[in-house]
């Protein structure tokens, strides 16, 4: 079944704003301490499996982010939880800020309630893969072999469990799913494994957003079954 993820405009955000519905901001710490929407929560979507309770059932809430993508994986993800008082703001924090809507950027003292990993934008995490971090896709073969960052392993998300020892502890690794959305789970399996979150990095918007900004993928013909 296809899930149908509530969006509301800036505008409609605003409206929802000045009536006192609660907005949650799932970007980082660092973002987050840079400007925010008035009166937000902090809940990074890298903490969201383990903090998904302290988000509200019985009135509306606003989920956003920097760009709505990792805001709408939240919303998709809380709904298949049992939510469906939840809204994702279209275009996250960049479209408020662009119709011209008032930001908090008054400084704040944030931190992560747990032991975070890193989302990177594509442009980001070709960097880290520049300078010899391992691509890691966590998509079925059959995805994989269709179009994957260049040089990634394929790991499923369901194996991974079992092939830690694949993975190293002392090198930067680059998680890869379609949308962000797996690979931010082996994310956290990662970090419950002992991994150091300054090492281990969700794609942001996963292969998806890869190929919009135009980057390479490479094709796997062995993993195609018949």
């Amino acid at each position: 079944m296809i899930t149908t993820i509530a969006a509301v405009s800036p505008q409609q955000a605003q409206a929802l704003h000045a009536q006192g519905v609660h907005f949650i901001d799932v970007r980082e710490v660092e973002e987050f301490a840079q400007v925010r929407i008035p009166g937000a929560q902090l809940i990074p979507l890298s903490e969201l499996d383990l903090r998904f309770g302290e988000i509200p059932q019985d009135r509306p809430v606003v989920l956003y982010c920097r760009s709505g993508n990792r805001s709408g994986q939240a919303v998709a993800w809380l709904m298949s939880q049992g939510w469906d008082n939840l809204s994702n703001l279209h275009g996250g924090i960049m479209a408020w800020y662009q119709h011209g809507l008032t930001l908090d950027t008054a400084p704040v003292d944030a931190a992560y309630a747990t032991t975070s990993y890193q989302q990177l934008a594509p442009d980001e995490a070709a960097a880290w893969l520049v300078r010899g971090a391992l691509a890691v896709d966590v998509r079925e073969p059959q995805e994989y072999a269709l179009g994957h960052v260049p040089e990634a392993i394929n790991l499923p998300l369901g194996s991974i469990a079992a092939r830690l020892a694949d993975l190293p502890r002392d090198r930067e690794i680059v998680l890869v799913c379609n949308t962000g959305n797996r690979s931010s789970l082996a994310a956290q399996l990662l970090l419950r494994e002992g991994y150091d979150g300054a090492r281990v990095a969700n794609l942001e918007g996963g292969t998806s957003a890869w190929r919009t900004q135009g980057r390479p993928v490479e094709m796997s013909l062995m993993h195609l079954r018949p």
